[in-house]
């Protein structure tokens, strides 16, 4: 994977780091006091500094407290992407970093925007959960190098295409609900579009080549506690899994368990990253985290395994801890997401004729020009992440130096408390918590319950797929849940996967192949999407 030069920084030094976190509450309070807008002191900044270290942070002391929430995801993002563990000396077959451990002699962002992190050597869904085989293969050694296994045969775009690095990005759709565009890409695209009124077969595949660049791609990864759990129980395989997963279905519905259930361990984390392709003539490298990746097209002879430089737009974080047994969800995105925009087409556009009311096609159809529906908090909301946010991203430039490339992401919400129903102590933007660029259509955007309609693909918030356990009662209690939670209890959960879609549907991946930015008119995204009533 490329590298860039490390930065030169008088925190790089681990002794000089430590003594700076010492001293962060004092650094901190002049870096707020300074930080330039009379909202950067209103309710939801931090009052002290966050101590930041490599170490992932192992619960919530109270999870319906906002900023008790903030603090912990922000401990996660920055102890995750974390400089990897180098292994000086590894054996021939090695990937060269002792995989899911952080540097011991690195500081946050000290190796550049383009440097191996901690979440990047996690085990990739196919990894975990193989589909060339029946019988899969979980690593047996585990700072093996990357090997993906699918049944459909993979070809490469040229001989020195590496089809064994970290990142992987064999998901090309929003869990195929939406095909998602980087609007400056896809503009580019419909000029070399316009440029050629009758292509020949060069021009034609120039067209596409720029549709391609034009797209979003996404993996899945998950961390060494869930690695050591599937390795020792054999949930590699699709068969034990599956019998695990039936006595979980009946452990979260009140019956009968008869055996084992699979059920993860405290501290299982689960990882989802977004990535677009770099654009020389227009973005910073050293703005963006930035990797050397994976990612596919079709072509005459089937699959074809691309590599290309690839900046991080999004990032889910689930974990599972004591006092939150349904996970945590926290979602970051970069900053520049929402001012350079994206574009949508929805997978299976449909008129849904069971809701009377909503009077338009359900999803949309055409090229949609995509609109958050529910903004950070700000000062005019009970919790002001958005200052939150200003207040740690000028902490970790105190910290780490002030060009250290994670300040230039943003925590868009967290959901760690379970509930039907949008408002009170879980107000809507946490309730449908979802980020620009993974979660960005109406179904993703307004998700709660379940998907249904004719093809599957809209909303139902009269369907209970999150399963809590009552101290009171021990039974589980049913949940509308919305949001992140909502889609993983849907997937995850309720098939028995506890929360892990990957779980629930792995054995059985392949890669998609990018779907190029087609053209043509271009509409906005429904301003309220589409709510269904109950």
């Amino acid at each position: 994977m490329a590298n860039i030069s490390k930065f030169s920084s008088q925190f790089q030094n681990k002794k000089v780091w430590i003594i700076t976190t010492l001293l962060s509450g004092i650094v901190f309070y002049m870096a707020c006091k300074n930080s330039g807008t009379k909202e950067d002191v209103k309710l939801g900044e931090a009052s002290s500094a966050i101590s930041f270290s490599s170490t992932v942070p192992t619960d919530i002391n109270n999870p319906a407290d906002p900023q008790q929430a903030a603090e912990f995801a922000w401990k996660e993002f920055i102890a995750l992407t974390w400089p990897a563990k180098i292994n000086a000396s590894p054996a021939p077959g090695n990937s060269g970093y002792y995989r899911g451990q952080p540097s011991e002699t690195d500081s946050s962002g000290s190796t550049g925007s383009g440097g191996v992190v901690v979440w990047e050597t996690f085990y990739h869904r196919d990894e975990l959960y193989p589909s060339y085989t029946t019988g899969g293969n979980v690593l047996p050694n585990p700072d093996t190098i990357p090997s993906y296994l699918y049944q459909t045969p993979i070809n490469k775009a040229t001989p020195a295409t590496n089809v064994n690095l970290f990142n992987n990005l064999d998901e090309a759709s929003e869990i195929t609900l939406a095909y998602m565009y980087y609007t400056p890409l896809a503009e580019k695209a419909d000029a070399i579009r316009a440029s050629f009124p009758q292509p020949n077969a060069a021009q034609k595949q120039q067209i596409t080549d720029a549709g391609v660049n034009a797209a979003l791609m996404y993996e899945a990864k998950a961390n060494p506690a869930i690695y050591n759990y599937v390795k020792s129980n054999s949930y590699n395989n699709a068969a034990p899994r599956r019998k695990a997963r039936s006595q979980s279905v009946n452990l979260i519905n009140n019956d009968s368990v008869t055996g084992p259930t699979f059920t993860l361990p405290n501290g299982s984390i689960e990882m989802k990253a977004t990535w677009r392709h770099y654009d020389a003539s227009t973005d910073d490298l050293n703005s963006f985290h930035w990797t050397v990746g994976i990612y596919y097209t079709s072509g005459a002879s089937g699959l074809i395994a691309n590599n290309d430089t690839l900046l991080l737009v999004g990032l889910h974080i689930i974990q599972k801890t004591p006092n939150v047994p349904t996970f945590t969800f926290a979602t970051f995105e970069h900053v520049s997401n929402e001012k350079n925009g994206f574009r949508f087409i929805n997978t299976n556009p449909l008129t849904d004729t069971s809701v009377k009311s909503a009077g338009r096609p359900l999803p949309d159809s055409g090229i949609i020009t995509a609109i958050r529906q529910f903004p950070i908090p700000d000062s005019t909301s009970g919790f002001n992440l958005a200052g939150y946010n200003r207040s740690v991203q000028n902490q970790l430039r105190t910290l780490f130096g002030k060009d250290v490339v994670w300040a230039n992401y943003q925590l868009i919400g967290v959901q760690a408390v379970v509930q039907n129903d949008p408002g009170g102590p879980v107000p809507p933007q946490q309730f449908f918590l979802s980020n620009f660029a993974t979660e960005t259509n109406d179904a993703l955007q307004f998700f709660q319950g379940g998907l249904g309609g004719p093809n599957g693909n809209v909303p139902n918030p009269n369907v209970a797929h999150v399963y809590k356990l009552d101290a009171a009662t021990n039974k589980y209690i049913t949940y509308t849940a919305g949001g992140c939670l909502g889609c993983h209890g849907s997937q995850g959960q309720n098939p028995g996967g506890d929360f892990s879609v990957i779980a629930a549907t792995g054995n059985s991946f392949s890669p998609e192949a990018v779907t190029p930015y087609p053209g043509g008119k271009v509409v906005n995204q429904n301003p309220t999407g589409f709510p269904i009533p109950h």
